[in-house]
């Protein structure tokens, strides 16, 4: 630990420590395996850093994984959703900046908690709904509706923005579309490639990319491949029923997490 605290200037306990050095492969996860699922290392790292370092040192393990799980799945992307979420997500992520500026650390996790629990609860509602009334589940969704895949990308882009925290949202428009789950992971894994490397003028101008923010990032950047791996081999295993499932508890979860 000496080591560690010497070359990032942080002093955390050996749980803290462990945290850090294993959020590059929870980031993998998140990223390439289970949407929703990375909000729990997002979770944890604020626990144990302050909430604005630890967005900050995520950045670097986002890019690198986008860019992992982008190579893996870009070719089952739907390039037209992709036309509509790319611009909706932008202008959402340039909200997040402004509530980034305007809010405190302890506001942004409740914020996003409440607004996921919401949707969850309006999709839940909306499945009961259509299941009584005997509609096809194939043709349900809002794949086809550029306005609500628009409002999905806004506030993706807005929670990201803000938190690193879009996964749950994400993850409820996987669950609301009824999309594949490789085809999904192609759209979400290419739309944060772009969102996330734009990060880095935001937090630059925020001052919370410093030195010591990407020393910690370092840190755990090595923990990040054999996730992704492992992540890779994974979903390829999962059932479609299995991943939507996991999809929806690890959203209740991280929602939880952010609520209290």
């Amino acid at each position: 630990m000496e080591f560690l605290e010497s070359f990032t200037g942080l002093h955390l306990p050996w749980w803290g420590w462990s945290v850090v050095l294993l959020s590059g492969a929870g980031v993998a996860f998140g990223k390439a395996a289970v949407p929703g699922s990375g909000i729990l290392i997002v979770t944890l790292l604020a626990t144990v850093l302050p909430s604005r370092m630890s967005t900050a040192v995520m950045v670097p393990l986002v890019i690198a994984g986008d860019f992992f799980a982008a190579k893996e799945y870009w070719r089952y992307a739907d390039r037209r959703e992709l036309a509509v979420l790319v611009p909706s997500g932008l202008l959402g992520l340039g909200v997040g900046y402004l509530i980034l500026r305007c809010t405190t650390d302890a506001q942004l996790k409740p914020m996003i908690g409440w607004l996921v629990l919401v949707m969850l609860a309006i999709q839940q509602i909306t499945a009961f709904l259509a299941k009584r009334g005997g509609r096809n589940k194939r043709t349900e969704g809002p794949r086809e509706n550029p306005w609500i895949i628009s409002a999905f990308g806004v506030l993706a882009g807005t929670a990201t923005g803000m938190a690193n925290a879009s996964g749950p949202i994400l993850g409820m428009y996987l669950l609301w579309s009824r999309r594949e789950k490789l085809p999904y992971l192609g759209v979400t894994a290419c739309l944060y490639v772009l969102l996330d490397l734009l990060k880095i003028p935001m937090h630059l101008s925020l001052g919370t990319l410093t030195v010591q923010s990407l020393k910690v990032g370092l840190v755990a950047l090595p923990s990040l491949f054999p996730g992704l791996l492992l992540s890779f081999w994974v979903v390829r295993r999962f059932s479609q029923d299995s991943f939507r499932k996991a999809v929806l508890f690890f959203t209740l979860l991280a929602t939880m997490n952010l609520l209290l």
